[in-house]
C-alpha cells in the first residue's frame, strides 16, 4: 500500500474524524446524521449488505443500532493503521483483500444476487485500485453463481429423466464402494485441457504400470492415442456427453457413473459399471439402499468431472496421484485436448461473447480463462484441502491455470519418482451382479412403490391449488383453510423422501426463495397477495414436476420392468 498522511481531527460539533490524502473520511460537520441518512437511501433489508471502508465506524454503528440482526461485512484496506477506540472489541472487518475473499466467498455465493455494495465516504477514490479489485471480485462470485445457476435450470428436467432411468442400472451394477482402496499405486487423472496432447506420448509408455482415469469425455482423446484407461468417470446429462460415447466400441475399460448421466450410456456400455450419489443427496441414497439394495457412496461435484474424478482417484488406490490435461484455461486458445469431440481453436470473437479474463497462469503467466473454469478451479481447490492429509496429488498439466495449494511437477518427473517401470499393475475384475428373477421382482416392486407415492403427491397438490383458488379473494386465509394446508404439506413432507425427485425441484426452490413477502408496512390486502401468489407457484410448480416424474417412471417401468 502506498504511503497514506493521515491527519486526526474533530467535527464541528465534535466528534473524531480524520483526512486521508486530502480526503474527509466522515461529514465534517456531523458524522452521525451523514451516516443515518446514507443507511436510509442505501441500505437494503433482506440483502447482504457489504462496506468498502469503516473509517472511524459511523455507519457500521449506525447499521448495528437501526437493524440488530442484519447480514453486513466489513472491507477496510485502511483499518489496521486507523487510531480507533476500542478497535480490539470489533470484529468481522478485513483488512486483507485475500483474507476477506476466502472467507467472504462462500457467504456472498449464499445470498445469489441479493448483495448491495455500502461505500464509506471517500473510500472509492482514496483507494480505487483496491476498490475495483473490491467490486470485481464480488461481481466474479454473482456470475459464477449465476453459471451454476442456470446449469440447474437448463438440466432439471434431464437429471431428473436420468435419475429415474439409471435406477435400472444402479440395480443391476456394482456400488462404487467395491472398489474403495482396492489398489496401492500411482493414479494418473487425465482431464481434456489443452496441454493433455503434449502429456499422451508419457501415458502411453506408462499406460500399464498405474491406473488411468479418464474424466469423462477425455475418453477420446485417449484412445485415439491407443491409450486404454482403466476407469472413465461419467456424468453428465446431457445429450453432447451421450455422443461422445455413442461410437466407443472398445469396452476394455469401466466406468463409473453417477445417477445424472446420460442413462444411454449405461445402455450401451458392456463393460463393468460402477455408481455412485453426489454430496447432499441422503435421501436419494437412503431410498436406492432401502428400495434396491444398493449402499452408494457420495462423492464430490463441483461443475466438472474432474473433480469427482479426482475424489475417486482418491478413494480407490491409496498411491499419488497425477493431474494432467488440467487446464481450466484456453491454453493456445485451443478449448480441449486433440481427438476431443468439442475441441476447436478459438479466434478474438469467442473471447469477446464468453466473458473471458485472465488469471494467474500455471507457470505464472496469465492465461485466459472463463468464470464456468474459473469456478472448477476453485472447487478442486478446495477438495485438495480435504484429500491432502492422505494423499500426495500433484498438478501435472504443465499449461493452464495455476491451481492454488496443489503442488506442481512436471509429468516426466513424476514417473520418475514413482512409477516402478518394471511392474504392470493388474485392474480388479469385479463382474456385474447376476440379474436372475427375484432381482427383477424387487426392481418392478421400487417403481411400482415409486408410482404409488407420486399419485399421492399428485392428489395432494391437487387439492392444495384447489384451496388456495377458493381463496384467492379474501384478505386473511380461512382458519380451515390453513388447517387443510398445513395437514397437506405435513403428508407431502412424509412422502417426498420415498420418492426421488430432487433434481427437478432445485429450481422450484430456488424461486420460491427469492419470492420474499415485502415485510414493510404495507396493506393487508397486499400482504395476503404476496403470499397467495408465492404458495400457487410453489404448488403449481411442483404437481408440473410431480407429473413429469410420474412419466419418467412409468416410462422406465415399461422399458426395464420385464427385463
Amino acid at each position: 500500500m502506498e504511503d497514506l498522511e493521515i491527519i486526526y481531527l474533530q467535527t464541528k460539533n465534535e466528534k473524531p474524524n480524520a483526512k486521508v490524502n486530502g480526503y474527509f473520511l466522515h461529514s465534517n460537520y456531523n458524522p452521525e446524521a451523514e451516516a443515518d441518512k446514507y443507511i436510509d437511501n442505501n441500505y437494503k433489508e433482506g440483502y447482504l449488505n457489504i462496506l468498502f471502508g469503516y473509517g472511524l465506524g459511523y455507519i457500521a454503528n449506525t447499521i448495528a443500532k437501526k437493524y440488530e440482526k442484519t447480514d453486513i461485512l466489513v472491507y477496510d484496506p485502511l483499518f489496521n493503521r486507523l487510531n480507533i477506540k476500542n478497535k480490539d472489541k470489533i470484529f468481522n472487518v478485513f483488512s486483507d483483500f485475500q483474507d476477506f475473499c476466502k472467507r467472504s466467498e462462500n457467504h456472498i455465493a449464499d445470498f445469489d444476487r441479493k448483495v448491495n455494495i455500502l461505500v464509506s465516504p471517500n473510500y472509492d477514490k482514496i483507494f480505487d485500485r483496491e476498490y475495483k479489485e473490491f467490486l470485481d471480485f464480488i461481481r466474479h462470485i454473482q456470475i459464477e453463481d449465476i453459471v451454476n445457476e442456470n446449469t440447474i435450470r437448463f438440466f432439471g428436467d434431464l437429471w431428473q429423466e436420468n435419475y429415474i432411468m439409471n435406477l435400472h442400472y444402479v440395480h443391476k451394477d456394482q456400488s462404487l464402494k467395491e472398489l474403495y482402496n482396492k489398489y496401492d499405486c500411482p493414479v494418473i487423472l487425465a482431464s481434456g485441457g489443452p496441454s493433455l496432447t503434449k502429456q499422451l506420448s508419457v501415458l502411453k509408455k506408462i499406460k500399464d504400470k498405474c491406473l488411468i482415469i479418464s474424466a469423462g469425455s477425455t475418453i477420446n482423446s485417449l484412445l485415439a492415442a491407443d491409450i486404454i484407461p482403466d476407469y472413465v468417470v461419467s456424468m453428465d446429462g446431457g445429450e453432447s456427453n451421450y455422443l461422445h460415447f455413442k461410437n466407443i466400441k472398445n469396452n476394455n475399460f469401466d466406468l463409473i457413473y453417477g445417477l445424472g448421466n446420460a442413462w444411454r450410456i449405461e445402455k450401451d456400455f458392456k463393460g463393468n459399471r460402477y455408481s455412485f450419489c453426489f454430496y447432499g443427496e441422503d435421501s436419494i441414497q437412503n431410498r436406492i439402499k432401502e428400495g434396491l439394495g444398493k449402499d452408494l457412496p457420495m462423492l464430490s461435484t463441483g461443475g466438472t468431472v474432474a473433480i469427482t474424478a479426482l475424489e475417486v482417484a482418491s478413494k480407490i488406490s491409496t498411491g499419488p496421484i497425477a493431474i494432467i490435461g488440467q487446464d481450466l484455461a484456453f491454453t493456445n486458445n485451443k478449448s480441449h485436448a486433440e481427438n476431443n469431440n468439442h475441441y476447436s481453436e478459438l479466434n478474438d470473437e469467442f473471447f469477446k461473447k464468453d466473458m473471458v479474463f485472465e488469471v494467474e497462469g500455471y507457470y505464472g503467466e496469465p492465461v485466459k480463462t472463463n468464470h464456468q473454469f474459473n469456478s472448477m478451479r476453485k472447487g478442486l481447490e478446495k477438495l485438495y484441502q480435504i484429500l491432502q492429509h492422505h494423499h500426495k496429488i500433484y498438478n501435472c498439466t504443465e499449461g493452464g491455470v495455476k491451481i492454488n495449494g496443489i503442488p506442481q511437477l512436471d509429468f516426466e518427473a513424476f514417473c520418475e519418482n514413482y512409477i516402478n517401470h518394471t511392474n504392470n499393475i493388474p485392474k480388479l475384475k469385479l463382474k456385474n451382479e447376476v440379474n436372475d428373477s427375484d432381482s427383477y421382482t424387487i426392481y418392478k416392486e421400487f417403481m411400482s412403490k415409486e408410482i404409488e407415492i407420486y399419485l399421492k403427491i399428485k392428489k395432494l397438490i391437487v387439492e392444495a391449488i384447489q384451496l388456495l383458488k377458493e381463496e384467492r379473494n379474501n384478505t386473511l386465509f380461512s382458519a380451515s383453510t390453513l388447517k387443510k394446508l398445513d395437514k397437506i404439506d405435513s403428508k407431502l413432507k412424509e412422502y417426498y423422501p420415498q420418492v426421488i425427485m430432487e433434481r427437478i425441484i432445485d429450481p422450484i426452490t430456488m424461486d420460491v426463495m427469492r419470492m420474499n413477502i415485502d415485510n414493510k408496512q404495507i396493506e393487508t390486502k397486499e400482504k395476503f397477495k404476496q403470499i397467495h401468489k408465492k404458495n400457487m407457484y410453489l404448488y403449481e410448480n411442483i404437481l408440473e414436476a410431480t407429473e413429469k416424474s410420474l412419466k419418467y417412471t412409468r416410462v422406465a417401468l415399461d422399458e426395464f420392468g420385464g427385463c
